[in-house]
């Protein structure tokens, strides 16, 4: 699937690519790739769209480990 942004950017409209992976019934996993546009703005939708899905997010604990970083970091 290829998502596009509504509105032009810097670099043109953001443009996503997204796969979705069914592994067993109960875990779906999704890769989300910038394929156009700003890369600003990719982060930008990409740390919304995390935010959003916090609470049905599978973590690793080296992602753990990174998150706690970035925020110590900010």
């Amino acid at each position: 699937m290829k998502l596009h942004g509504e509105k032009s950017g810097r670099k043109g409209h953001l443009s996503i690519t997204t796969e979705i992976f069914e592994v067993p019934p109960s875990l779906h996993m999704f890769d989300l790739c910038k394929a156009g546009g700003d890369t600003l703005e990719f982060h930008k939708f990409y740390k919304n769209l995390a935010s959003g899905l916090k609470d049905i997010v599978w973590k690793t604990g080296n992602d753990e480990v990174k998150d706690d970083a970035s925020v110590q970091a900010s």
